[in-house]
């Protein structure tokens, strides 16, 4: 029943992330903010998970338990997702996004540290917990499509307010972390994030991270530029995450330990030509069909960093490093590209977004490609 739970809270979680993540820029758009400014907004919790990611793993670590935190910023989420369109002013929208995210933003950080726990025996095992996570957020990007196209946008805050609200009840019944080793200190994390290898990995998958969320946040407009239509951003996040969960099931089958670097200078290669293809290509369709890499890149690309992270990352930082992870890759990553990704494609427009993408994953291919031989 708690491994039940464990999956359930996580299907939840990302089926709220499949309304938020697609819509929340369009939702920006029609308020009337600009590129620059939708950029800023979404980056607002990107800047908030590179001050606070590392802290809440932290607090989890030297608290011993993920389950009562984890509680805690779902609670706040629910209650601040109420409200967050009904602020119309650009000031004031920032300020709240900000709050909103200093609760909602770890908690991909908080799951992972729950799923690494449960499957440390066996971190293949990765893939099969966060299929649900993808399957909860292809069942809502394919049906809230169709949902917002017939009832209109303004619905999408009840749907993300529902989804979390169910997120958190199914959180009650999973089971905290179990920490069998002493308490950490301040210097154990200090000496952590001193080593040079840590730090070249973090680095090389910032990189890639960086455009990753980029993609993520401006897919959805540049799609609505090139003609497509709400439905047709619903099919797009549906083609994707169907590839995601496929390629999740595929990878926790497979026994692919101590080959992370591999497939990581692999992933690198993919994403770039995934970003050159989107340059250059404005037919609706084919970009649906490009679509088809996000699944196997960000699968490929997250369970590896998992898989690296347990190699690498003490048992008793285990939150940490989790924490240190979401904050450079997805956290840094996400400032820079949300707020670089809005100044590219307002003043250059996107086909130049795209090849600064492809350079970001050259750029991390080539890191690395230094990192493995390094290690060697």
């Amino acid at each position: 029943m708690k491994d039940v739970s464990l999956k359930l809270t996580i299907a939840m979680h990302y089926a709220s992330q499949g309304v938020f993540l697609p819509f929340l820029p369009i939702l920006l758009k029609n308020h009337a903010f600009s590129y620059s400014q939708i950029g800023t907004l979404l980056a607002a919790g990107a800047v908030v998970g590179v001050l606070t990611q590392s802290l809440w793993g932290y607090l989890c670590d030297r608290l011993q338990t993920v389950k009562k935190l984890l509680l805690l910023q779902l609670v706040a989420s629910v209650i601040l997702s109420m409200y967050i369109f009904e602020i119309n002013t650009f000031a004031n929208l920032l300020v709240y996004l900000t709050v909103f995210y200093v609760f909602f933003r770890p908690l991909p950080t908080m799951f992972d540290t729950l799923i690494i726990q449960t499957i440390s025996a066996n971190p293949a095992r990765y893939g099969h917990y966060r299929m649900f996570g993808s399957i909860g957020f292809l069942l809502t990007a394919l049906f809230s499509g169709y949902f917002l196209n017939w009832f209109g946008l303004s619905k999408g805050p009840y749907l993300i307010t529902g989804l979390i609200g169910l997120s958190l009840l199914c959180a009650v019944f999973i089971q905290d972390t179990n920490y069998a080793c002493q308490t950490p200190r301040f210097k154990d994390f200090s000496e952590l994030i001193k080593q040079p290898a840590i730090l070249q990995f973090l680095l090389a998958a910032t990189f890639l991270g960086t455009t990753h969320v980029a993609n993520d946040n401006f897919i959805s407009v540049h799609l609505q530029a090139l003609g497509g239509s709400l439905k047709d951003t619903g099919l797009l996040w549906t083609v994707g995450v169907t590839t995601e969960i496929l390629t999740f099931a595929v990878l926790s089958q497979l026994n692919l330990q101590g080959k992370s670097l591999y497939f990581l200078r692999l992933v690198a290669l993919l994403y770039g030509l995934r970003w050159l293809l989107m340059a250059f290509i404005t037919d609706v369709k084919v970009v649906l069909l490009i679509q088809v890499l996000h699944g196997i890149c960000y699968s490929l690309f997250i369970t590896m960093i998992q898989q690296y992270l347990v190699v690498i990352i003490p048992n008793q930082l285990r939150a940490t490093g989790q924490g240190l992870m979401y904050m450079t890759v997805f956290g840094l990553g996400g400032v820079i590209g949300m707020i670089g990704g809005g100044q590219l494609m307002e003043r250059f427009g996107s086909s130049n977004f795209y090849l600064s993408c492809l350079c970001f994953a050259l750029v991390s291919f080539f890191t690395f490609q230094r990192l493995d031989k390094d290690r060697v």
